[in-house]
């Protein structure tokens, strides 16, 4: 068992980069030292004076965060600790993404099994989760207590249902509590590859599993409380082993939506001499989900134009879905300070998208019809209040070459 003590440089590690600022600016530094003196307090008593939860509406969901600092610290080095467990640090995606296209080359026979854990967070089971956290030989018993006391406090306060979204916590007991479920699943001697990103997963099996025993056992595989949503599941056909002068001529064999893209697995033609090694060519394209986010945030952006007619406004909202920037960050230490850029839009956000991508080409498309079109009400109204300077300079934006 690891110690993860809750001491005073400990929980200093935790501040974020503007909290760093204000405190470890002039003055600052006594507040700092005392609310420091405070949290190791409240972290070695356990809560025992309660806890301050505020509950936020985000989008239809509630979502909880802690009201102060001292709790933030403590939780944030919670969680800290849980990332320890390196067994349970999530894939990134653009790995996931790499790795699924690899497999889905494959020459051989398969099936893809597309699952979805059907309102994640609210079903998962907290006396369940608590018996995976004892059960952790390498998390502290103060980690283990601290956790559940405060997730206990959060069920009195506000009736949470199951593990509550928004806590610093939480990304890393989810996956806690579903890692004998991923266990099970590699180990399953059907399964080529596995991989989940928070509720959303994909398999792909041998296909010689029987699909109804198969996906039973997936289901018996879920811990107490969680279902898969039905309405997102997706079985492909069982596709067949590729042969030597196949002549598919560009057959689609499967298509289907993962992590905001739209993989495509197609036969192509092959000459009787080829290798043995036979690849498909898989097509990776915005999903329709992230297609229609997009589509919805242009329309957006000239419908708050027509109200309130911020030309300037709406220019830089369209060059901020079609273009990508460098987001300068300070990091500041207790000795030192470091500058570090995080690349962002259009390309890094969907970085894995075919360079033909079609969709990217709908999206230009689209932006000239809001700009351009008569007809339709938010058109008409757009394109007679713009100039047609003011036309040509919004069309310069292009999602195509924002991406290259």
């Amino acid at each position: 068992m690891n110690r993860q003590p809750f001491t005073s440089s400990a929980l200093k590690r935790n501040l974020s980069e503007s909290e760093k600022a204000y405190y470890f600016s002039k003055g600052n530094s006594e507040k700092l030292e005392s609310l420091i003196n405070d949290a190791v307090l409240i972290a070695n008593e356990n809560f025992r004076s309660g806890v301050s939860v505020k509950k936020l509406n985000i989008k239809g969901r509630c979502v909880y965060s802690a009201s102060n600092l001292k709790e933030k610290l403590i939780l944030r080095h919670c969680n800290s600790n849980l990332k320890c467990l390196e067994s349970l640090l999530p894939k990134q995606r653009n790995k996931i993404i790499d790795e699924l296209k690899l497999y889905l080359r494959e020459g051989t026979q398969f099936r893809v099994y597309r699952l979805d854990i059907k309102s994640f967070f609210e079903s998962i089971q907290l006396p369940q989760l608590f018996k995976y956290m004892h059960d952790e030989s390498r998390l502290s018993r103060h980690t283990k207590n601290l956790l559940e006391w405060y997730l206990k406090a959060c069920e009195r306060i506000h009736a949470t249902q199951g593990l509550p979204r928004g806590l610093e916590i939480s990304p890393m007991l989810s996956e806690l509590y579903l890692s004998e479920f991923d266990r099970n699943i590699n180990r399953h001697p059907e399964v080529f590859y596995y991989s989940r990103f928070v509720d959303d997963m994909v398999i792909i099996s041998s296909g010689n599993e029987d699909q109804k025993t198969f996906m039973k056992q997936v289901v018996d595989f879920l811990p107490n409380g969680l279902k898969l949503n039905k309405n997102k599941l997706n079985i492909s056909p069982l596709i067949p082993k590729r042969s030597k002068g196949d002549n598919n001529n560009d057959k689609l064999l499967h298509k289907f939506d993962f992590l905001g893209y739209s993989f495509a697995v197609i036969d192509t033609p092959l000459a009787k001499n080829t290798v043995n090694i036979i690849y498909r060519k898989i097509i990776i394209d915005l999903s329709s989900g992230r297609l229609k986010k997009i589509k919805t945030r242009i329309s957006r952006a000239f419908y708050a134009f027509k109200n309130n007619g911020d030309y300037k406004l709406l220019l830089d909202r369209i060059s901020f879905l079609t273009s990508n920037r460098d987001l300068n960050r300070k990091i500041k230490s207790l000795s030192s300070t470091e500058k570090t850029k995080i690349s962002t839009g259009i390309y890094y956000s969907n970085a894995r998208l075919d360079e033909n991508s079609k969709t990217l080409k709908q999206l230009d498309n689209f932006l000239i019809y809001c700009v351009m079109s008569n007809r339709g009400r938010l058109n008409s109204v757009a394109k007679h209040s713009l100039s047609i300077n003011q036309r040509k300079e919004l069309l310069r934006n292009n999602f195509t070459k924002g991406f290259s």
